[in-house]
Formats: C-alpha cells, sequence, structure tokens
C-alpha cells in the first residue's frame, strides 16, 4: 500500500493495520470484494468531485483513476508523483495541495 521509497508512513499504516479488529477487517475484506460495481452510477452524480491517486498504486492504478475521472462529470483528477496507494499519507503535502485547491474552486465569489 505504501511505496517502498516512503518508507516513514509505513509505521504508522502498520499500526492501524495491526490495532484493526481481525473480525471487522475480515468483514471489510468481504464486503469489498462483494461490492457492485458502481461505474454507471458516477456518471449521474452532479456534484464535483476530486479523484486522487499515487502515480505508483498497483491498488488502483492510474488508468483506473482515469476511469472514474471520465465517467464523473464534474471531475478533477490529480497524480500525486512518487505515492501509491495513500498519497495523503505518503505525500501529504502535494495531497492537502490538491484538496485545498479543489475546495477553493468550490467557492462561489461574493
Amino acid at each position: 500500500m505504501v511505496a517502498p521509497y516512503n518508507a516513514h508512513a509505513a509505521p504508522h499504516v502498520h499500526r492501524m493495520m495491526c490495532a484493526t479488529d481481525p473480525v471487522a477487517a475480515a468483514a471489510a475484506l468481504r464486503g469489498r470484494a462483494e461490492r457492485p460495481d458502481y461505474r454507471e452510477t458516477l456518471a449521474t452524480l452532479a456534484v464535483p468531485a476530486l479523484v486522487v491517486v499515487g502515480r505508483d498504486d498497483t491498488y488502483t492504478p492510474v488508468a483506473d483513476a482515469e476511469e472514474m475521472h471520465a465517467l464523473l462529470p464534474h471531475s478533477t483528477l490529480t497524480v500525486i508523483e512518487r505515492a501509491a496507494h495513500l498519497p495523503n499519507l505518503e505525500r501529504p503535502e502535494e495531497f492537502d495541495a490538491a484538496l485545498d485547491a479543489f475546495l477553493r474552486s468550490l467557492v462561489r465569489p461574493n
């Protein structure tokens, strides 16, 4: 989940994973495996959306994020360089800047 060159984030992720109740983790994984395909729903959303992906994410590759972005009518896609599946932990400054820019784009001028 964390790119090997982002070792600073790995201990935090490891602590979270170890603190998770195994029964709850198994239920969450089962739910993820059994979830329906929501891609058709994305095209119906009429609200702004931010799609953020790490360039080196193997769980949700950039191509998948690009597909989500293409399906979402009012979306912004941000690819965080030198990050994998957890860009908010691996590259917090870049992630925060992308989120800040997206949120500021939603503010209506007076």
